[in-house]
């Protein structure tokens, strides 16, 4: 693709719809747009994407063992109601969310706190590993819910957790969104809300509310 091509109204397109949320970085955007190849323009968004998100998240786990015990994915959160007492999204069951998952090990979890604002792609772009990493099944944030409470976030602010819909498709690297969405719970006096939103969506988290991110423990960032 030659400079001039890059020009046309199908990289600008695309260049908005990346950045458009986020004003300085459409600007620089929009200034790199002008001369620049496909291959670089994205090089420089990333690298733009990866300084900014870096800093969103603190690990708060790091000298705990969050231990989630081996599952054969057959509990699902649409019909955890012992666990979810406060409220279910509906939209576990019209999403599609309400079949067995896969079996899967022990694993470790660690749990990070927001504190600085972003979207559900900000945040989860901060974490270390590629997206088919990133993700836990269904059963593991009930277990999570379960066993380690006191680490959810209180007083009604989120936690958050990236699942699949369909926990028997991959994840394709470029779109995660197609098949990645984010589980919220939120800690009220009538027991757990849990509902569901899609990964891509353009809602802004504020830092100041250090929402808590669970994943699973690859390589922890910095404390």
């Amino acid at each position: 693709m030659t400079k001039t091509e890059n020009t046309g109204l199908g990289l600008i397109k695309t260049t908005i719809e990346r950045v458009q949320n986020e004003k300085s970085l459409f600007n620089s955007a929009l200034k790199k747009l002008v001369n620049s190849t496909e291959e670089e323009l994205d090089d420089f968004l990333k690298r733009k994407i990866e300084n900014k998100t870096k800093n969103i998240l603190r690990l708060i786990s790091g000298d705990h063992d969050l231990k989630l015990k081996a599952s054969d994915g057959s509990r699902l959160i649409c019909q955890s109601k012992d666990t979810f007492k406060y409220y279910i999204d509906p939209d576990f069951v019209n999403w599609g969310m309400n079949k067995p998952g896969i079996a899967s090990a022990e694993i470790s979890v660690q749990v990070h706190e927001m504190i600085e604002n972003g979207t559900f792609m900000d945040i989860f772009q901060a974490l270390p590993g590629n997206w088919e990493e990133k993700w836990l099944p269904q059963d593991k944030v009930v277990d999570f819910c379960d066993t380690f409470p006191n680490w959810l976030r209180q007083a009604g602010f989120a936690t958050f957790f990236l699942v699949k819909k369909d926990e028997n498709r991959p994840i394709d690297e470029k779109k995660p969104g197609d098949n990645l969405v984010v589980v919220i719970v939120r800690v009220h006096d009538g027991g757990l809300h849990v509902h569901v939103d899609r990964l891509g969506l353009a809602n802004v988290w504020s830092g100041a509310d250090h929402s808590h991110v669970v994943s699973r423990q690859l390589m922890p960032l910095e404390a």
